[in-house]
């Protein structure tokens, strides 16, 4: 005679088979099968599978994935619900893992076992089978894994106990002295900061152009550099004869201009001794 318990889930209170989990029992009363009636879990699993039909695969997919989000933020809940994502997110997770080359068929083997379908299961490095326990290392468990981290699902949990924690003391809410200080040290450190870009842009423009200076002298050739010279000494001495000209007549007027003053100052005196 098959061990029957009564199913202490808030969705139903028949007597339903020992081995059959209250999760699973659920999903049954929820697709109309009567448990009681069915006499086994293995019966009551293949009864939903049948009334499941072309959607077996993904009810049986969403517990598991759901199962593995579970075991990754080390939450305790015993039902979906408890992950906080409604029942089309769950499924498309659930797509999503099935899209995935290998993620089917692992699956199968992993749930081949009616203990482990359409409920919450937990995860260790081996299985357990009869405590309700899957391995880590199977292919179905790492795919599933794999995309709750991309789609930054597992650390949700800790993002809300972060929200929940005091928030940190803004500067509005520091006493004024203790606020004129931040600010003053932040604008000295900007400051520097400022210094020390503008003198290494000045050391960088003065050495471009210093290199740049010493690459052109460096890239002239022997005869132009002859030529160079030439050019600079004719310069050289047009200058010289330049001022020289201009210093002759600059004394040449300076000996009119002498010499007229003196006749002007003596037609003065003879005027003066004339009267």
């Amino acid at each position: 005679m098959t061990n029957m318990t009564v199913d202490s889930s808030p969705n139903t209170r028949l007597t339903t088979p020992a081995s059959l989990h209250p999760n699973q029992s659920s999903v049954a009363v929820e697709l109309g099968l009567d448990v009681a009636e069915l006499g086994s879990a293995e019966v009551v699993v293949d009864a939903i599978e049948s009334t499941l039909g072309k959607t077996a695969d993904e009810e049986r997919a969403r517990w598991f994935v759901i199962s593995v989000l579970r075991h990754l933020r080390k939450a305790k809940w015993a039902t979906p619900i408890g992950s906080d994502l409604d029942d089309v997110a769950q499924k498309n997770l659930a797509k999503d893992c099935l899209a995935v080359e290998g993620f089917s068929s692992s699956l199968r083997t992993v749930t081949k076992d009616a203990r482990s379908k359409f409920r919450i299961v937990g995860f260790a490095s081996s299985k357990k089978i009869e405590r309700g326990v899957l391995a880590t290392g199977t292919k179905a468990y790492k795919i599933a894994a794999n995309l709750l981290r991309e789609m930054e699902l597992v650390e949700e949990q800790a993002k809300r106990a972060s929200n929940k924690t005091p928030p940190k003391k803004k500067a509005q809410d520091r006493p004024p002295e203790l606020k004129e200080e931040v600010e003053k040290t932040v604008v000295g450190r900007r400051a520097k900061r400022r210094g020390y870009l503008d003198d290494e842009i000045m050391s960088v423009e003065n050495s471009a152009e210093a290199t740049s200076e010493e690459k052109q002298a460096v890239s002239m050739s022997k005869e132009e550099f002859a030529d160079l010279d030439a050019a600079l000494s004719k310069n050289d001495t047009e200058i010289i004869q330049q001022n020289w000209g201009d210093q002759q007549n600059e004394d040449r007027w300076s000996r009119i201009l002498g010499l007229l003053a003196g006749v002007g100052f003596f037609v003065f005196v003879a005027l003066l001794f004339l009267q």
